[in-house]
């Protein structure tokens, strides 16, 4: 798992979470060892590690950036996560010809937002390491974040990344889209998987071999509520919405499914519904595309139902239309439905995951589909995210 705190400059967009200078310099990579029982162990991978190659080479990153999006090899021997060195503000003489946008048109229309420049010690990249903290090595690398990498079962890396060079449409801070590209284990012959203008995130494969993710589909759609499940060959043809993108009531579904996981041997998926203007936390959910979608929730069944779903049911005044009358929603902080995140399916009915009530210190917990949670660790100097069981997996099909 890793060690991560959510980025604290507040939660205007779901991208905010994914840009480099937004992140806080602390965590690193950890393994827990006798997890479920005896006197636990806490191994850093990192803390001797030094990268062997690119712009970092000969330098140790363990507490020296953030890190997220952490994902293991079938195998069990080999993991990829995100690391951004978090240098924020602005650098010395800023070159503004290597930017999206234009400094003078910038400012004038959003003053205090010079701070957004993107650079290699800005942004996040892809590493690579053993699963004992060897061969570490940074695959990607530039001005542009690039994070969520996920192995597939041919042996390339499936990734997201800003290099496409769209932007994103809502409001008028510069914000690159990042969406889907692979490349080789080593880094190379990368290419673009989805040409889609907005943001795609998550990327993982399910028990068919399919890429399945989450996009904000916001091709005439509503702003907030098209984010949700995805799937794709691993060459990144025929992508497909499979639900959730033509809701009856805006209100009656969740307007994100983040962390979109396929359960072992089955047919079902497991996410985190989450809020448009947030991050990638909320309220536990399995999906299963074999129901019938009524346009609201037919395909869904909340595991956490003690946590509503962010904005669609929090938010202060929200109504829905229920056999025909307009019904208030109690007025709840939005902030309160962020309290699970990153979910690792054990099976249909048992989840690793990470949970705070107060949606800040997050720990490692088991969940139940019965309404159980059980606390497994927890550091109170700074949060958790991406529990993953160190053992190997089946691959999927190629």
């Amino acid at each position: 798992f890793l060690k991560h705190n959510r980025q604290a400059r507040g939660d205007i967009h779901m991208i905010d979470q994914y840009l480099g200078f937004n992140a806080q310099k602390r965590g690193g990579v950890y393994v827990l060892e006798n997890a479920f029982s005896g006197p636990q162990v806490l191994k850093s991978l990192l803390e001797d590690a030094s990268v062997e190659n690119g712009r970092l080479k000969g330098q140790k990153i363990q507490d020296r950036g953030s890190f997220i999006s952490l994902d293991l090899d079938y195998d069990g021997k080999t993991i990829l996560f995100g690391f951004t060195e978090a240098e924020s503000g602005l650098p010395r003489n800023p070159d503004y010809s290597t930017q999206m946008y234009d400094e003078d048109e910038l400012l004038k229309r959003m003053p205090g937002h010079r701070s957004y420049y993107y650079s290699p010690e800005r942004t996040y990249h892809v590493f690579k390491a053993g699963v004992d903290g060897s061969g570490l090595r940074q695959l990607t690398d530039g001005r542009w974040n690039e994070f969520d990498p996920v192995f597939l079962p041919n042996g390339r890396i499936a990734f997201v990344s800003e290099r496409a060079g769209g932007a994103c449409r809502c409001g008028a801070r510069p914000l690159p889209s990042a969406t889907l590209f692979a490349m080789m284990p080593d880094g190379s012959d990368i290419i673009q998987l989805s040409w889609h203008d907005t943001n795609e995130w998550h990327p993982s494969v399910d028990n068919h071999g399919m890429i399945v993710y989450t996009r904000w589909d916001y091709v005439d759609r509503d702003s907030d509520i098209a984010h949700h499940l995805w799937h794709c060959f691993p060459d990144g043809r025929d992508p497909r919405s499979m639900h959730g993108n033509y809701p009856d009531v805006r209100e009656s579904r969740p307007w994100m499914e983040m962390s979109v996981r396929a359960v072992p041997g089955s047919e079902k998926y497991i996410a985190v519904t989450a809020r448009h203007h947030g991050q990638a936390y909320g309220s536990l959910i399995m999906i299963d595309l074999r129901e019938k979608d009524n346009r609201a929730t037919s395909q869904l069944k909340r595991i956490t139902p003690e946590t509503p779903f962010g904005e669609s049911e929090s938010l202060p005044g929200v109504a829905d239309d229920v056999g025909g009358k307009k019904k208030k929603k109690k007025d709840v902080p939005s902030v309160s439905s962020e309290r699970y995140g990153t979910p690792w399916p054990l099976g249909e009915d048992y989840f690793l995951c990470v949970y705070d009530s107060k949606c800040s210190m997050y720990g490692i917990c088991l969940v139940d589909s019965f309404g159980n949670r059980e606390l497994i660790y927890s550091d109170p100097e700074i949060a958790c995210l991406d529990p993953i069981p160190l053992k190997p997996r089946t691959r999927p099909p190629v």
